[in-house]
C-alpha cells in the first residue's frame, strides 16, 4: 500500500471541486521567491553589489522603472536571498521585523517607504530587524533611536537596505533617504522608485539600474502564477489575452487574473470563463494605483473604501456616498467626507461630476470613483 498516493489522490480529487487552490499565487501583492523574466536586473544589482563579498562596502543604487515592471519583486527577493547566503544563515530574512542581535558580517534589510515615511519610522523599522525587543512605537526619540542603531552596527561589517517606493505620494524622496541615513557610514542603499533619475530633485545614486516595462514575460508570469494557483491552470490563450490587456504591467495583469478567479468561484465555476476574465479587467483601472499601495492605507481608510464599493455608484454624490458609509460604520458623515477628499487627492479615488436633474441651479456636485483594483480589495480586505 503506497500511503503517499493514496493521501495525494484524495488531496487532488478536493482540488478538482475547487478552482482556486492558492489565493496568494494569484495576489499582485504577494512576490514570488524568485520572479519571472528579470535575471538581467538581478545581475546588474549583484554586480553593484559585489564589494560586499571582499568585505568592503558596496555603492548606493537606484533601480527605476515603469508601474508593473516587477521592481518591489525584484528587491525583495534578492534581499532575501543575500541575507540567507551572505549572512551563512545565522538569521532568516525579514522586512524590517523582529531578528536576533548583529553578530558582525553584512545585513540586509527590506523597507516599504509606505510604511515608513519619516526619520523616526525609518530608524524604528531598522532597529527592529536587528534587535530582539520590539522597539517601542511611543515613548522614545528620534535621537535615541539614532544612537542605539549606531551601536547595534558597531560590530557589523555593513548594513544593506532595500528601499522601496521612494519619491512617491507620501513616501521618502531620494534627498531625505540620504540625510536620514547620512549619520551611519556603515549603511549603504538600493531605492527603488519610478521618477527616472534625470527627473529627481536631487542628485541620484552613483549606480542607476533601469528595470524595463515586461513583454512576453508576462505570460510566463500569469502561466506560472496560474499553475500554482488554480487547480487546472491557465489556459495559455487566456494568459496571452491577459498579457496583451495589461501593456506590460504585471501587477495589473494579475490583479485582473485574481479579480476573474473571484468572479468564477463566487459563480461556483470550476474553470476560468471568458466572462470571468472580463469583469476581472473592467474592475482594474488603468493607470491606477496597485493593490499594495491601498493596503497600506491607515485602517479607517481602508473601510471608508471598502464601505463606499458596497453602498456608492459613480452616479452618487460625495455627500451622499458619506452619509451612506456613516450609517454602515461608527465614522460621522464629517469624517467620512473628509477621508473621501484625501483619498482622492492622492489619486486613491477619481473626483467626477455626476447628473443632476435637468433645469438644477449651481454647481454640478461631484462623485468619487476607485482607482484601485476592487475585486482584489473586497477579497483581501474581507479576509476571506
Amino acid at each position: 500500500m503506497d500511503l503517499t498516493e493514496r493521501i495525494e489522490r484524495r488531496r487532488n480529487h478536493r482540488y478538482e471541486n475547487r478552482l482556486v487552490v492558492d489565493w496568494d499565487a494569484l495576489n499582485p501583492a504577494v512576490h514570488l521567491s524568485e520572479p519571472v523574466g528579470r535575471e538581467f536586473v538581478f545581475e546588474a544589482i549583484l554586480d553593484a553589489a559585489d564589494p560586499i563579498f571582499d568585505g568592503q562596502l558596496p555603492p548606493n543604487v537606484y533601480v527605476w522603472g515603469p508601474a508593473g515592471s516587477g521592481k518591489s519583486a525584484i528587491v525583495t527577493s534578492l534581499y532575501s536571498a543575500l541575507q540567507q547566503t551572505v549572512s551563512r544563515g545565522q538569521r532568516t530574512f525579514h522586512t524590517a521585523t523582529r531578528a536576533d542581535s548583529l553578530l558582525g558580517g553584512f545585513h540586509f534589510v527590506y523597507v516599504d517607504t509606505r510604511r515608513t515615511a519619516s526619520r523616526f519610522k525609518l530608524y524604528q523599522q531598522l532597529l527592529n530587524a536587528l534587535v530582539d525587543d520590539k522597539v517601542p512605537e511611543r515613548g522614545i526619540g528620534t535621537g535615541e533611536l539614532e544612537d542605539r542603531l549606531q551601536a547595534e552596527l558597531a560590530s557589523a561589517d555593513g548594513l544593506l537596505v532595500g528601499v522601496d517606493h521612494v519619491d512617491m505620494d507620501e513616501t521618502l524622496d531620494i534627498a531625505e533617504l540620504r540625510e536620514f541615513l547620512a549619520p551611519f557610514p556603515k549603511v549603504r542603499w538600493t531605492a527603488v522608485g519610478r521618477t527616472p533619475p534625470d527627473d529627481l530633485d536631487s542628485h541620484p545614486p552613483e549606480v542607476e539600474i533601469q528595470v524595463p516595462s515586461y513583454n512576453y514575460e508576462i505570460v510566463d508570469i500569469l502561466t506560472t502564477r496560474g499553475t500554482s494557483g488554480l487547480s487546472k491552470g491557465l489556459d495559455h490563450t487566456q494568459a496571452k489575452a491577459l498579457a496583451e490587456w495589461s501593456d506590460g504591467n504585471a501587477h495589473d495583469a494579475l490583479a485582473a487574473l485574481f479579480g476573474a478567479a473571484s468572479v468564477a468561484e463566487a459563480d461556483d465555476a470550476k474553470t476560468l470563463r471568458d466572462e470571468d476574465l472580463e469583469a476581472g479587467k473592467e474592475a482594474v483601472p488603468k493607470g491606477g494605483v496597485p493593490i499594495g499601495r491601498v493596503l497600506t492605507l491607515p485602517e479607517n481608510k481602508q473601510l471608508v473604501l471598502r464601505t463606499l464599493l458596497d453602498v456608492s455608484d459613480s452616479e452618487q454624490s460625495i455627500d451622499t456616498a458619506a452619509d451612506a458609509i456613516a450609517a454602515e460604520t461608527d465614522l460621522s458623515p464629517g469624517t467620512v467626507r473628509r477621508y473621501i477628499y484625501e483619498l482622492a487627492q492622492h489619486d486613491v479615488l477619481e473626483r467626477r461630476e455626476v447628473a443632476v436633474e435637468t433645469g438644477t441651479a449651481g454647481r454640478r456636485p461631484s462623485g468619487a470613483v476607485p482607482r484601485f483594483p476592487t475585486l482584489v480589495f473586497e477579497r483581501l480586505h474581507s479576509g476571506t
